[in-house]
């Protein structure tokens, strides 16, 4: 097994988590996706655990795709077409709702009562809808599987072109970091965008190699993955805050004191998250390029890929598992 056939095995254990999620739940309430068999999670905590599995595995998929673009991105338009989708469905299913979920959550951490109590006053009044129904989601983690099992051009790609491609992600972010922090006070909301994007790809392609990494390279993993989800809570702040006035401007009900109080609280956990990136600069871009392009290429001898069988794919292990077992295939699943 090289190491382009470890990110198709890698991408559709990720993709049948997807599905396996999916396949248990059923359409109900126009769509929207409820556990079947009468699971007792609330309507909040299913969205929750709907956006924090299919969110963040839809963006390591978006992740892996980027990882082997050089071998799809003039040959398929198909694959092009549905990578944009899939980046489309990531950003979406963290749009719909999140707002919401985030003032939840500070609520249900506040140090003062008043504070929780009018941040749940404005988070009734926030919008809840779920982007994508159920029946699109499957078809597009169903289409996903498919496109990795029949794999076979983009599978062609050397070790040494996709270790490159790994360190090559951590240089640009490397790069980025170091003009981003250099004026830290005056980030853009372009740069920091961008940063957010940059830091989040090399991130997820050196999590693929995890397994092989020195205790060096997993620290370094663990800063980038903080780095990331910093970069991506203070983009929901900034969201929510927005969202909460527009909500308060729709909705005569709510005192503009209730108002204030909240957009001070996000204000003091955006200037929380400001900081915390900064700490996180030191140690997250610490390691030079050179050494991560380094670590890269001996995470991949540590894996061992050539002394594993090549995983079946194409039409005929449709109906297995990536790690080459029996798996069902309900109507749900479409794999």
């Amino acid at each position: 097994m090289r190491l382009a056939d470890y990110v198709v095995s890698y991408s559709l254990q990720i993709n049948n988590r997807c599905l396996r999620y999916l396949a248990e739940c059923d359409t109900r309430d126009g769509g929207t996706l409820v556990p079947e068999g009468g699971d007792d999670l609330s309507g909040e905590g299913h969205m929750v655990y709907a956006e924090s599995l299919l969110t963040r595995d839809s963006r390591r998929l978006a992740s892996m795709w980027s990882l082997m673009k050089p071998g799809w991105a003039d040959t398929s338009a198909e694959v092009v077409s549905h990578v944009k989708t899939l980046e489309k469905a990531a950003s979406g299913l963290a749009d719909g709702g999140s707002g919401h979920r985030l003032a939840m959550r500070l609520a249900s951490v506040a140090s003062e009562d008043h504070e929780a109590q009018a941040i749940l006053t404005i988070a009734r009044k926030l919008r809840t809808e779920k982007p994508f129904s159920w029946d699109t989601l499957n078809e597009m983690f169903a289409q996903d599987s498919l496109f990795w099992r029949e794999s076979v051009d983009f599978r062609q790609l050397p070790d040494d072109a996709l270790c490159q491609r790994v360190a090559r992600s951590y240089r640009k972010s490397y790069r980025l970091a170091n003009n981003c922090f250099a004026d830290a006070k005056n980030l853009t909301p372009k740069q920091r965008d961008k940063l957010q994007r940059r830091v989040q790809l090399c991130a997820h392609q050196l999590e693929l190699l995890r397994p092989g990494l020195s205790d060096k390279g997993k620290s370094q993993l663990w800063y980038l993955l903080m780095m990331s989800d910093t970069l991506r809570t203070r983009s929901g702040l900034l969201k929510l805050h927005f969202e909460a006035q527009q909500a308060v401007a729709h909705d005569k009900t709510v005192e503009q004191q209730t108002l204030d109080i909240v957009l001070r609280h996000i204000d003091r956990q955006i200037e929380k998250m400001d900081k915390r990136m900064l700490r996180l600069a030191s140690d997250c871009f610490s390691v030079k390029p050179k050494h991560i392009a380094r670590w890269v290429e001996e995470a991949v001898e540590g894996l061992g890929l050539r002394d594993v069988s090549l995983m079946q794919t194409g039409q005929s292990g449709r109906d297995r598992d990536p790690n080459g077992s029996a798996g069902s295939t309900t109507g749900k699943e479409l794999v």
